[in-house]
């Protein structure tokens, strides 16, 4: 650690705090101009913000929303291009990070204390002692074989960058701190395999760097028409006989422990590819404050998530989770994931490269599937249909919520035999709607206009949950503002004294329970609350309506809200919910079929 490290921004995180992956790119130029490089013609380019500045800021305010990067990497562009004192600043700030924050990360197990760079290595040799006197980490970037990266790593002159390479591997060879090497494998790589295993031999035995320090990449499909003939992705049958020919070289060699260890850790359920939901974990943020999913969608519209110097933490989060929700909904679900005995690792793949492919599972199933063959203890599948069913009940309720409610656990799980409804049942005299329609207390009770639940500027008006045709899930983050506004007519409703009538508010959560004579597994309720007509607050929406703020009720039951699991609030007054249970007793017809609750409702996940 340096003496000269940056004075801390603020004091150390005092509470658990939400722990994400944070790439940061502080500029986007680059010395090179690689033939299939993903940021294209912008790596002539730069930020005109001050890129340390932009990082304290960001820091400062992932500390204010309680947001703990535990990995903070710098990525490019190509870093080592920026002037060595703004590198000096960034690996400072990098330092004084992870030690003001030091008992928060060991306490949730992540051990990172030094800075982390991705790099071309092009201007390692330059940089040496800097790097080296900071302790940074080194992730560098290579093609293999050794004759691609001649082929594809040029400079902007269309110089070749091969020995320059070559010379500064040896250097990271005796380099003193933490160093890895990547490669990424496009369909020429593939076919030059015998070329591509020597040259790990060469750098390996030859040039002395130890190749269990490494990692391979799939390269995927572009909508780059510009691209050479060679950069195209493999199929999934070429990436596992490209994986077997590996392990046919490699097993039994002092490399060994790479290639079951490292090569391929991409592929495995610890890296972001395999998340649920990775717009909650991982964030790229560039000099100029905007901040993307990741390298892959940096500079995608559909995979930004909003501005670090302008918008607030818990909209770009908001966006993130929202977004890459989006992207697997919209692809739907794979029918081989359905019935994959290992979708509780994979999680259908990284929601990028699906979105380009425009294909519903991950580009690298079968080589997926091919490594946890090889590793049944670290993972083994499903040990029956039963468990399967439900890791891929589990998967949808957090992906695909809407289809979760018709999986084949939930239609299972009522047992079976045939029920026979009364025929009368569907004549429309019967139906809810009618039965609505002719009741001037149920129009209140079901109303879609009487309540609107305002999250931060955003306006939803609730429905019944039994009448909507659609079923939407909001992410509620701890600091957002929530507020319910209430028409003033429904207090009236069934009541001839306001003032004795109350707002009537009941949690669920999605873990299930059983209860009541007819054994129904049903949401669990966490907690109810009321509040007397004369005690609701103005509102700004007019006389027409009162208010209730909800932000201090949610920090109250925070502990009930559990991560990954799903809230379903209703709202309606003590009256109306009176009059529903009356109504069931009434008319049978209703009863049948406001079985559950009819009650306005919004469902949120609880994000802290």
């Amino acid at each position: 650690m340096t003496d000269d490290m940056a004075p801390a921004l603020k004091p150390a995180v005092n509470k658990k705090p939400k722990n994400i992956h944070l790439l940061y790119v502080p500029t986007i130029a680059c010395n090179l101009a690689c033939k299939y490089c993903y940021l294209e013609d912008q790596t002539c380019n730069d930020f005109t913000q001050d890129p340390v500045q932009t990082l304290e800021h960001a820091l400062e305010k992932f500390h204010d929303a309680g947001v703990l990067p535990f990995n903070l990497s710098l990525h490019g562009g190509e870093v080592t291009t920026l002037k060595q004192d703004a590198l000096q600043k960034l690996f400072n700030i990098i330092q004084r990070h992870y030690v003001d924050n030091l008992d928060a990360l060991v306490a949730e197990g992540f051990k990172k204390q030094s800075p982390h760079i991705k790099t071309n290595l092009y201007n390692f040799d330059k940089l040496y002692d800097l790097l080296a006197k900071q302790g940074v980490s080194i992730s560098g970037s290579v093609d293999l074989p050794l004759s691609l990266h001649d082929k594809y790593r040029r400079t902007k002159g269309d110089e070749s960058t091969l020995n320059k390479t070559l010379d500064n591997l040896k250097l990271l060879a005796k380099y003193p701190h933490s160093k890895k090497l990547s490669s990424t494998i496009y369909l020429e790589h593939f076919n030059n395999i015998e070329q591509l295993i020597q040259d790990i031999w060469f750098i390996h035995s030859d040039i002395g760097f130890d190749m269990n320090n490494f990692n391979f990449m799939f390269g995927f499909e572009s909508d780059n028409d510009s691209l050479p003939l060679g950069i195209q992705q493999l199929t999934d049958t070429q990436q596992v006989e490209f994986y077997q020919r590996l392990k046919t070289e490699f097993i039994g060699t002092d490399l060994e422990y790479g290639l079951k260890r490292n090569w391929f850790d991409e592929f495995r359920p610890t890296y972001c590819t395999n998340s649920v939901n990775c717009g909650e974990r991982f964030f790229l943020l560039q000099g100029d404050g905007e901040i993307y999913s990741c390298v892959r969608g940096q500079g995608r519209d559909d995979f930004y998530y909003g501005n670090i110097l302008n918008d607030s933490v818990e909209d770009i989060f908001a966006n993130g989770k929202r977004k890459i929700s989006t992207q697997h909904q919209e692809l739907g679900l794979h029918q081989d994931c359905r019935e994959c005995e290992y979708i509780h690792y994979c999680h259908t793949g990284c929601p990028y490269v699906k979105n380009l492919n425009q294909d519903s599972k991950s580009y690298t199933c079968a080589l997926q599937k091919q490594i946890y063959l090889d590793n049944p203890i670290t993972y083994p599948p499903a040990k029956d249909e039963k468990q399967q069913k439900y890791y891929l009940h589990d998967y949808l309720i957090k992906v695909h919520p809407m289809e979760a409610q018709n999986s084949e656990l939930v239609s299972n799980a009522g047992g079976s035999g045939e029920v026979i409804l009364p025929n009368d049942l569907y004549q429309n005299q019967n139906s809810i709607r009618h039965i609505i329609e002719q009741d001037a207390v149920l129009q209140d009770l079901y109303s879609n206009e009487a309540i609107i639940f305002e999250l931060d500027d955003m306006q939803i008006r609730l429905h019944s949950q039994i009448l909507k045709r659609q079923r939407d899930i909001y992410s509620i983050f701890s600091g957002q503002s929530a507020k319910l506004h209430i028409k003033k007519s429904i207090f009236d409703a069934n009541c001839n004294e306001p003032v004795r009538n109350t707002m009537y508010l009941q949690m669920l959560r999605d873990t299930n329970v059983v209860y009541g004579d007819e054994k129904r597994v049903k949401q669990e309720h966490t907690f109810t609350h009321q509040i007397y007509y004369n005690h609701l607050a103005p509102s700004e929406f007019g006389d027409e309506y009162v208010s209730f703020e909800l932000c201090e009720l949610f920090k109250l039951h925070e502990y009930l809200f559990v991560n990954g699991v799903l809230n379903n609030l209703f709202v309606t007054t003590s009256y109306l919910r009176d009059y529903h249970y009356k109504k069931q007793k009434d008319n049978a017809f209703y009863h049948i079929q406001a079985l559950n609750l009819p009650f306005q409702n919004i469902e949120f996940y609880w994000e802290r």
